[in-house]
Parts: C-alpha cells; structure tokens; sequence
C-alpha cells in the first residue's frame, strides 16, 4: 500500500511539474504571438507607405516625362524657327539690299529693332516687378512710393557726399 501511495505521490509530483512547464511554454508562446502580430501591423503600414511613395515616384516621374517632352516639342519648334531665320540671312544679301534700296531696309531693321526691344523691356519688367514686390525682409514695397524702405534708405537713388 505504501508503495501505491508513494507511486501516486510521483505520479502527482511529475504531473503538477509537467504542466506548470507546458503552462510556462503556453505564456511564452502567447507572448511571443502577441509581439508578431505587432511587427505584422507595423510591416503592412511599412509596406502601405512604401507602395504609397512608390506611387507618388511613379506619378511625378510621369510629370516630368511629359514635361520633358513638351520641352522638346518647343525646342523642336524654336529650332525649326531658328533655322528658318537663319536660311533667310543665307539666301539674301542684305548688304547689297541695303545699299540698292536703303529706306526700305533701314525702315524694316528699325521696326524689327523696336520690337525686340520692347518685348525685352516687357520680359525685364516683369522679373523686376517680382523683384521688387518683396524685398529681403519679407516686406512688400512700393518702388514708386519709396514705401517698405527702412529709415535711412533713400529711395530716390541719388547719394549724398558721403556715398548714402
């Protein structure tokens, strides 16, 4: 009898054992499936971001060939226009022009002249005109008024003995 109750005294020891070790492997295992379903979280927003950045790559890459095309459209055009310019100064001598009918090709030049320079004028003014809507400091000025000047600048440009 006492070796009956000594074997179910084993048995009990080695059962008690054997389940606070597979209740021990059970809390790690949990735990350890706990911290992959986080990373599992944290690797699909990874992945959303980076298909979204590839997206926008993707999306600004296309800009920029359209872009890049329509550049050389233009170009294209510039440089046939350009080519043509320059077939009319190959297939006329405008030195013998002038001289044989001077008022003629003094009146066109002095047109032609006119117009570049306007249009010159027109795309300088407008770089200036947004040079001088804001100054340096962020501060809108009025070239005209003189305003948005700090005390001491003179806005008229002229300078005193003392070079200010």
């Amino acid at each position: 009898m006492l070796a009956v109750l000594a074997a179910g005294g084993a048995a009990y020891a080695y059962h008690t054992t054997t389940v606070a070790n597979l209740e021990r492997d059970v809390a790690s295992l949990e735990a350890n499936n706990r911290t992959l379903k986080e990373n599992q979280v944290q690797l699909e927003t990874a992945v959303n971001t980076a298909e979204k950045s590839l997206k926008d790559a993707e999306e600004n890459a296309a800009k920029q060939s359209a872009a890049m095309n329509a550049l050389t459209m233009k170009n294209q055009s510039l440089q046939r226009d350009k080519d043509n310019a320059m077939k009319i100064f190959k297939d006329h001598n405008l030195t013998r022009l002038a001289r044989a009918r001077p008022g003629m090709i003094e009146k066109r030049a002095n047109n032609k002249t006119a117009d570049v320079f306007r249009m010159l004028e027109n795309d300088t003014k407008e770089l200036m005109d947004v040079d001088t809507d804001t100054n340096a400091d962020g501060v809108q000025s009025d070239a005209a008024s003189g305003m948005g000047t700090q005390a001491g600048d003179n806005p008229t440009g002229a300078t005193d003995s003392n070079g200010n």
